[in-house]
């Protein structure tokens, strides 16, 4: 399935949850595109490819063993269409994972982000819905949404290639369960129609 198959398949997708709580985000078109294209120079080129953004953050990936083996063992971009139930409805759902680390049943999602801490990191992923997108994720993928990690990839990073610049962040109890009843309410809302904004 290419990209834009995936975008136009009527299936639900954390981006049109997010887009219900958080409206239009065309304004951040520029951010999108920039990320959009840093995710393909980090999970769809070979290394010895890469260039000096991505090679720097693989390499603070290479710091540490785990890190390291997970960037190695997991799946980059899979793509994933599946049904599934919650609040006792059956609706089908999309993903696209950036990295399915499927041997720990770990789901890692790669963020740019110009935060300064790993306290403004973890603001923004909740000012941005993304506990959304970490729930729905694990719900798709039959994983646990604690095991869902944010590594979030500073402009410092960049260019150290230092594990230090990088911030990992998972989601507590009490984002994982309002994401829960986030995606509950969008989907009672639309009551099986969900090709409306």
């Amino acid at each position: 399935m290419t990209r834009e198959e995936f975008i136009n398949y009527p299936a639900i997708s954390a981006s049109r949850i997010k887009r219900f709580y958080t409206g239009d985000i065309s304004y951040a078109k520029n951010a999108l595109d920039k990320g959009a294209n840093f995710h393909f120079d980090l999970l769809e080129t070979e290394v010895d490819q890469m260039n000096g953004a991505a090679k720097n953050v693989y390499d603070a990936f290479q710091e540490v063993p785990l890190l390291a083996t997970m960037f190695e063992e997991s799946i980059k971009e899979q793509v994933v269409v599946s049904d599934v139930v919650i609040g006792g409805k059956t609706v089908q759902g999309k993903c696209a994972i950036d990295m399915n680390w499927d041997q720990q049943k770990i789901l890692a999602d790669i963020k740019t982000t110009s935060a300064k801490s790993i306290e403004a990191f973890a603001a923004d992923m909740i000012k941005h819905a993304n506990h959304i997108q970490a729930v729905w994720y694990s719900i798709l993928m039959g994983t646990d949404p604690k095991c869902f990690y944010y590594i979030g990839v500073t402009p410092k990073v960049k260019k150290s290639g230092k594990f230090a610049d990088l911030f990992l962040y998972r989601h507590n109890q009490d984002e994982i369960d309002s994401a829960k009843e986030l995606i509950i309410n969008f989907i009672e809302q639309f009551d099986g129609d969900y090709t409306r904004r």
